[in-house]
């Protein structure tokens, strides 16, 4: 079974001959190609390299195709200024948004054109020729990049206070993100993951993500499957209140951070396939058997259907190769047993 056959098949809870793994690994193969984080943010031939170079080494299921946050790509080259580092990825420095007028301002995007997306699109295509595994890729979900153009703080200050300005936000974010995640399928993209750390749990409670961000996400996920596309969603932290809405989007899976309880996540969404959750702590700081170990423990309680083996969330800068190694060679493993 290929690597292509054997995602889809976990997505639709068919036999696998063994259990996927697809790291949520993007930045951190700079590390194991010798560059720093921010010397190939403009170089899609380098990120080309980095990303090949970690797939090949360790054998995973699959490659997100991207260098940073979605969020913070788009948020750039809409004009947002960043702070760039070596060994991080980028983060926005000021918000663009200040006012309700400032929405006008924001110019219509043309992905094939604007910012740094086109080095996107093209890392997207060049991986599609150069590998066989399913190619994925972050896109942000209305509501966060909601909170990047307008700075998160602000944005849960607008919940309060003027609702009809953080509608007409998120109104814009979904038109914008559609656009890019259309161009990403266009380009290629087996698969997207749609990131909103702003709706999680530990952000806003349930019933504000109900209301504020559960709508458009599902809107979005319908229209790029409408596309082509699979679409999971990831949503940082403690996500177990919102399982059963996260669910309800419509998501073909979803990545489930360390926070969460398999079990929670196996029961309340048990039609959906799920992908998780090593600690990124661990993968970083830990030891070799100590992943194996943890990869186990997670098949031992996701089962084997409907579910890849992954990190919690994005595999930081510095985590050991041998670590990423050891989840795939602990599947091999239970596959020849």
């Amino acid at each position: 079974m290929d690597s292509k056959t054997r995602f889809l098949s976990a997505l639709s809870f068919k036999e696998v001959d063994r259990i996927p793994v697809i790291p949520q690994l993007t930045y951190a193969a700079a590390k194991w190609s010798d560059m720093n984080i921010d010397e190939a943010l403009n170089n899609g031939g380098k990120q080309l390299k980095a990303l090949l170079h970690a797939q090949e080494e360790c054998g995973y299921d699959g490659i997100y195709a991207g260098w940073e946050g979605s969020f913070v790509l788009l948020s750039s080259t809409l004009g947002s200024e960043l702070q760039v580092f070596k060994d991080k990825p980028p983060n926005v420095h000021k918000p663009l948004i200040e006012i309700k007028e400032d929405l006008e301002k924001i110019p219509t995007l043309n992905p094939n054109k604007d910012g740094r997306i086109p080095i996107n699109l093209k890392l997207i295509k060049e991986l599609k020729k150069k590998s066989e595994v399913p190619i994925l890729s972050y896109l942000p979900a209305p509501f966060t990049l909601s909170g990047l153009l307008h700075g998160t703080d602000k944005l849960m200050l607008l919940i309060y206070m003027d609702m009809d300005f953080l509608n007409q936000l998120v109104d814009l974010c979904f038109n914008l993100t559609y656009l890019f995640g259309k161009a990403k399928i266009e380009a290629g993209v087996d698969a997207i993951t749609i990131a909103d750390p702003t709706g999680s749990s530990d952000m806003i409670s349930p019933k504000h993500f109900e209301q504020l961000s559960f709508p458009s996400l599902k809107d979005l996920i319908s229209k790029l499957k409408k596309d082509g596309a699979k679409v999971g969603l990831h949503i940082c932290g403690n996500t177990k209140p919102i399982l059963h809405l996260m669910a309800d989007t419509g998501a073909d899976y979803l990545e489930v951070d360390q926070a969460v309880d398999l079990k929670d996540a196996r029961i309340q969404a048990e039609k959906t396939c799920i992908i998780g959750n090593i600690g990124t702590s661990e993968l970083l700081s830990g030891s070799k058997e100590n992943i194996t170990e943890l990869s186990k423990n997670c098949i031992k309680i996701a089962g084997d259907k409907g579910y890849i083996l992954s990190s919690g969330c994005e595999v930081p800068y510095g985590t050991p190769i041998e670590n990423i190694q050891a989840m795939v060679e602990t599947v091999i493993k239970q596959k020849k047993a």
